[in-house]
Protein backbone atom coordinates (compact mmCIF):
# COMPACT_ATOMS: atom_id res chain seq x y z
CA UNK A 1 0.00 0.00 0.00
CA UNK A 2 0.70 3.78 -0.64
CA UNK A 3 0.44 5.94 2.81
CA UNK A 4 0.37 8.99 1.45
CA UNK A 5 -2.33 12.24 1.08
CA UNK A 6 -4.81 11.26 -1.38
CA UNK A 7 -4.40 14.07 -4.57
CA UNK A 8 -7.92 14.55 -6.12
CA UNK A 9 -6.75 16.91 -8.71
CA UNK A 10 -4.61 14.49 -10.26
CA UNK A 11 -7.70 11.91 -10.68
CA UNK A 12 -7.83 11.09 -14.65
CA UNK A 13 -10.50 9.59 -15.63
CA UNK A 14 -10.69 7.50 -18.93
CA UNK A 15 -13.41 5.29 -20.75
CA UNK A 16 -12.93 2.47 -18.34
CA UNK A 17 -10.49 3.13 -16.37
CA UNK A 18 -8.98 5.67 -13.73
CA UNK A 19 -4.91 6.80 -14.15
CA UNK A 20 -3.85 7.92 -10.48
CA UNK A 21 -0.25 8.63 -10.51
CA UNK A 22 1.56 5.19 -11.45
CA UNK A 23 -1.72 3.14 -10.69
CA UNK A 24 -4.43 2.28 -13.46
CA UNK A 25 -7.18 1.00 -11.89
CA UNK A 26 -11.00 0.13 -12.87
CA UNK A 27 -12.36 2.06 -9.75
CA UNK A 28 -11.74 3.82 -6.44
CA UNK A 29 -13.68 2.89 -2.90
CA UNK A 30 -12.83 5.98 -0.78
CA UNK A 31 -13.09 4.72 2.89
CA UNK A 32 -11.66 8.14 4.66
CA UNK A 33 -13.65 8.35 7.89
CA UNK A 34 -14.11 11.65 8.99
CA UNK A 35 -11.70 13.27 6.15
CA UNK A 36 -14.60 12.81 4.39
CA UNK A 37 -15.09 16.45 4.34
CA UNK A 38 -11.83 17.11 2.55
CA UNK A 39 -13.47 14.82 -0.98
CA UNK A 40 -14.73 17.18 -3.61
CA UNK A 41 -16.76 14.07 -5.07
CA UNK A 42 -18.33 13.13 -1.69
CA UNK A 43 -18.34 15.83 0.29
CA UNK A 44 -22.17 16.74 0.41
CA UNK A 45 -23.00 14.29 1.88
CA UNK A 46 -24.50 14.85 6.09
CA UNK A 47 -20.87 12.85 7.54
CA UNK A 48 -20.67 14.14 11.14
CA UNK A 49 -18.00 13.68 13.58
CA UNK A 50 -18.16 11.90 17.18
CA UNK A 51 -15.06 12.49 18.53
CA UNK A 52 -13.46 9.53 20.90
CA UNK A 53 -10.78 8.81 23.01
CA UNK A 54 -9.13 6.12 24.34
CA UNK A 55 -5.93 5.12 26.37
CA UNK A 56 -3.46 2.43 26.72
CA UNK A 57 -2.52 1.29 30.30
CA UNK A 58 -0.03 -1.23 31.34
CA UNK A 59 -1.46 -3.60 34.08
CA UNK A 60 0.88 -6.10 35.33
CA UNK A 61 -1.33 -7.83 37.94
CA UNK A 62 -5.13 -7.55 35.46
CA UNK A 63 -5.03 -11.14 34.56
CA UNK A 64 -7.45 -10.48 31.54
CA UNK A 65 -7.29 -12.39 28.22
CA UNK A 66 -10.70 -11.81 26.47
CA UNK A 67 -12.43 -7.80 25.30
CA UNK A 68 -14.13 -6.79 28.28
CA UNK A 69 -17.27 -4.45 27.63
CA UNK A 70 -18.86 -2.35 30.39
CA UNK A 71 -20.00 0.42 29.87
CA UNK A 72 -16.43 0.89 28.08
CA UNK A 73 -14.28 -1.79 26.13
CA UNK A 74 -10.98 -3.17 27.90
CA UNK A 75 -9.09 -4.83 25.02
CA UNK A 76 -5.73 -7.08 25.88
CA UNK A 77 -3.06 -6.27 23.95
CA UNK A 78 -0.41 -8.48 24.92
CA UNK A 79 2.50 -7.87 27.71
CA UNK A 80 0.38 -6.64 30.46
CA UNK A 81 -0.98 -3.74 27.83
CA UNK A 82 -4.60 -2.94 27.70
CA UNK A 83 -6.92 -0.53 25.03
CA UNK A 84 -9.38 1.13 27.06
CA UNK A 85 -12.25 3.32 25.79
CA UNK A 86 -13.80 5.10 24.42
CA UNK A 87 -15.43 8.28 25.01
CA UNK A 88 -17.98 10.24 23.11
CA UNK A 89 -17.83 13.49 22.54
CA UNK A 90 -20.33 15.44 20.03
CA UNK A 91 -19.18 18.79 19.63
CA UNK A 92 -15.62 18.75 19.87
CA UNK A 93 -14.05 18.26 16.43
CA UNK A 94 -10.48 18.32 17.42
CA UNK A 95 -8.08 15.52 17.05
CA UNK A 96 -6.01 16.14 20.41
CA UNK A 97 -6.56 14.39 23.50
CA UNK A 98 -8.50 16.18 26.07
CA UNK A 99 -8.34 16.28 30.09
CA UNK A 100 -11.93 15.53 30.47
CA UNK A 101 -11.76 12.76 28.29
CA UNK A 102 -8.90 10.92 30.14
CA UNK A 103 -10.50 11.75 33.56
CA UNK A 104 -13.36 10.37 31.99
CA UNK A 105 -11.73 6.63 30.90
CA UNK A 106 -9.45 6.61 34.60
CA UNK A 107 -12.74 7.05 36.27
CA UNK A 108 -14.29 4.35 34.44
CA UNK A 109 -11.52 1.83 34.70
CA UNK A 110 -10.77 2.32 37.90
CA UNK A 111 -14.75 1.37 38.84
CA UNK A 112 -14.10 -2.18 36.91
CA UNK A 113 -10.56 -3.28 37.83
CA UNK A 114 -8.89 -3.44 41.10
CA UNK A 115 -5.24 -3.03 40.78
CA UNK A 116 -2.71 -0.50 39.62
CA UNK A 117 -1.99 0.60 36.07
CA UNK A 118 -0.43 3.24 34.12
CA UNK A 119 -0.96 5.36 31.44
CA UNK A 120 0.99 4.14 28.55
CA UNK A 121 -0.71 6.60 26.01
CA UNK A 122 -3.72 8.87 25.33
CA UNK A 123 -5.39 8.53 21.68
CA UNK A 124 -8.55 10.40 20.12
CA UNK A 125 -9.95 10.39 16.67
CA UNK A 126 -13.14 11.42 14.97
CA UNK A 127 -15.57 9.17 14.25
CA UNK A 128 -17.21 9.27 11.22
CA UNK A 129 -21.36 9.85 12.36
CA UNK A 130 -24.22 9.81 10.22
CA UNK A 131 -27.37 11.38 11.87
CA UNK A 132 -29.79 8.68 10.72
CA UNK A 133 -26.98 6.20 12.17
CA UNK A 134 -26.54 4.07 8.53
CA UNK A 135 -23.31 3.70 6.82
CA UNK A 136 -22.65 5.64 3.56
CA UNK A 137 -22.60 3.38 0.93
CA UNK A 138 -22.53 3.41 -2.98
CA UNK A 139 -21.33 5.23 -6.11
CA UNK A 140 -20.70 8.94 -7.29
CA UNK A 141 -23.21 9.99 -9.49
CA UNK A 142 -21.19 11.16 -11.99
CA UNK A 143 -17.80 9.18 -11.80
CA UNK A 144 -19.60 5.56 -11.81
CA UNK A 145 -16.16 3.99 -10.66
CA UNK A 146 -15.65 6.36 -7.65
CA UNK A 147 -17.32 4.43 -4.70
CA UNK A 148 -17.86 5.35 -0.93
CA UNK A 149 -17.65 3.13 2.02
CA UNK A 150 -18.09 5.43 5.09
CA UNK A 151 -20.14 6.52 7.89
CA UNK A 152 -19.61 3.70 9.85
CA UNK A 153 -19.50 5.51 13.33
CA UNK A 154 -18.67 3.86 16.34
CA UNK A 155 -19.62 0.65 15.03
CA UNK A 156 -16.98 0.75 12.77
CA UNK A 157 -15.02 -2.60 14.01
CA UNK A 158 -18.15 -4.48 13.73
CA UNK A 159 -19.72 -3.22 10.50
CA UNK A 160 -16.72 -2.87 8.52
CA UNK A 161 -16.19 -6.25 6.85
CA UNK A 162 -19.99 -6.75 6.31
CA UNK A 163 -20.35 -3.21 4.54
CA UNK A 164 -16.99 -3.94 2.84
CA UNK A 165 -18.24 -7.41 1.16
CA UNK A 166 -21.58 -5.49 0.10
CA UNK A 167 -20.21 -2.41 -1.98
CA UNK A 168 -17.62 -5.18 -2.89
CA UNK A 169 -21.00 -7.11 -4.29
CA UNK A 170 -22.33 -3.91 -5.85
CA UNK A 171 -19.15 -3.15 -7.41
CA UNK A 172 -18.26 -6.24 -9.23
CA UNK A 173 -21.41 -8.75 -9.27
CA UNK A 174 -23.99 -5.75 -9.83
CA UNK A 175 -25.78 -6.83 -6.59
CA UNK A 176 -27.86 -3.53 -5.79
CA UNK A 177 -27.74 -1.76 -2.26
CA UNK A 178 -30.07 -1.56 0.50
CA UNK A 179 -31.99 1.59 0.19
CA UNK A 180 -30.89 2.60 3.98
CA UNK A 181 -27.35 2.19 3.28
CA UNK A 182 -27.32 3.95 -0.16
CA UNK A 183 -25.79 7.22 -0.38
CA UNK A 184 -28.64 7.92 -2.92
CA UNK A 185 -30.88 8.24 -0.11
CA UNK A 186 -29.43 11.62 0.18
CA UNK A 187 -28.71 12.42 -3.77
CA UNK A 188 -32.18 12.87 -4.30
CA UNK A 189 -32.79 15.69 -2.07
CA UNK A 190 -29.73 17.31 -4.37
CA UNK A 191 -31.47 16.37 -7.53
CA UNK A 192 -28.65 14.05 -8.75
CA UNK A 193 -29.76 11.19 -10.68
Amino acid sequence: YIAENFNYQIIDFQNDFINYKDIKCKNIVFAEGFGLHKNPFFNYLPLDGTKGELIIIKANKLDLNVILNAGLYLVPLGNNLFKVGATYNWDDKTKEGTENGKSELIDKIKSIINCEFEIIEHLSGIRPTVKDRKPLLGRHHIHKNLHLLNGLGTRGVLLGPEMAEILYNFIENKVPLQKDVNIERYCKYLNFK
